[in-house]
């Protein structure tokens, strides 16, 4: 029988409680940087779920009590190598921390997948599934690029919700590279942008943006997460009206489509939490039944604007997209 845990933390006995764990063909644990309040999270988990489902699998995703707490995350894999389960899929939001678990888990035999975040250096893994965030980062701001104002200065804020976690750093470079080249583009302006601690909560992001914008004439807010919502709620407060800064973020979560509908977000990037739960559970058995190698997917940069909401809301409300 299929089985799913949600873990908010894990000890090593915890990983193999359940009824059937022991009787399961195959056992797999999902590893990640964030807290089941994370609505992003719980997409991917349903991505997890309706794959285990399909190949009865016992599987757990195994959340950690704080966002971006790399030594629980740590911890939590330890207690999952010394259980041997068939396959581990796990972010590698804190870069090298984990290298030398990952090493012991490859001594083994414990095939590791990365997902939703990438090693630094591409090591320790078999292979990833999840978004290029650099690129993403590029294709955010140049894909909300042409509603800047035709002439005059352009001051651009970009939020780093979670400094020096690889997602984070990754997204926040790539919307910096392409302020760089529209600079470049149009020497006779005055172009500038600054990078500022956004924070990891919609009130925290909201408060920031506000303290910003009301000392710093600003034309556009770009959030390495989804909490450019939290900003467009401060924005409102401040009788700021639809479209007067120009908000761009990360993701199909709900509260991001709400802030579109009202006008205030004008650009998001899906990166198709779904698939990073559901395509590494079928690599590690397609892998572990039949031999097959490992291959990474890249699940996607699709730009979503507000005339798309409509036609998306309902999938994003269920975790699909």
């Amino acid at each position: 029988m299929y089985k799913s845990w949600l873990l908010a933390a894990v000890a090593v006995g915890a990983l193999t409680v359940g009824p059937g764990a022991a009787d399961a063909a195959e056992r797999y644990t999902y590893l990640h940087h964030s807290t089941p309040t994370n609505v992003f999270w719980q997409a991917v988990k349903r991505g997890m779920d309706e794959a285990c489902g399909q190949i009865q699998a016992d599987c757990q995703m195994v959340f950690l009590q704080q966002d971006g707490n790399f030594q629980e995350q740590l911890n939590n894999l330890e207690a999952a190598i010394a259980q041997q389960p068939d396959g581990i899929i796990m972010t590698f939001a804190g870069g090298a921390i984990f290298d030398e678990a990952l090493a012991r888990a490859e001594a083994a035999g414990i095939p590791v997948l990365g997902s939703n975040v990438d090693h630094p250096e591409g090591k320790h893994r078999l292979s990833f599934t999840g978004q290029d965030l650099e690129q993403a980062g590029y294709d955010l701001a140049a894909g909300l690029a042409p509603q800047f104002p035709a002439e005059g200065p352009i001051h651009v804020l970009i939020g780093i919700s979670g400094p020096g976690q690889v997602w984070a750093e990754s997204r926040g470079a790539g919307i910096a590279r392409f302020m760089e080249d529209y600079k470049a583009a149009n020497p006779g302006r005055e172009i500038t942008y600054e990078k500022i601690d956004s924070g990891l909560d919609l009130a925290v992001t909201g408060q920031r943006v506000a303290a910003y914008v009301q000392s710093t004439p600003t034309t556009a807010y770009f959030d390495v997460g989804f909490w450019a919502a939290g900003a467009a709620v401060s924005l409102r407060d401040l009788g700021k009206k639809p479209g007067e800064i120009l908000l761009a973020c990360f993701d199909l979560v709900p509260v991001v489509m709400d802030e579109m509908k009202s006008g205030y977000i004008q650009l998001t990037i899906d990166q198709q939490p779904f698939l990073q739960g559901y395509i590494p559970i079928h690599q590690l058995h397609l892998m572990n039944k039949y031999k097959l190698g490992a291959y990474d997917v890249n699940t996607g940069k699709a730009l979503v604007t507000p005339d798309q909401v409509d036609a998306l809301i309902e999938l994003s409300q269920q975790g699909i997209r």
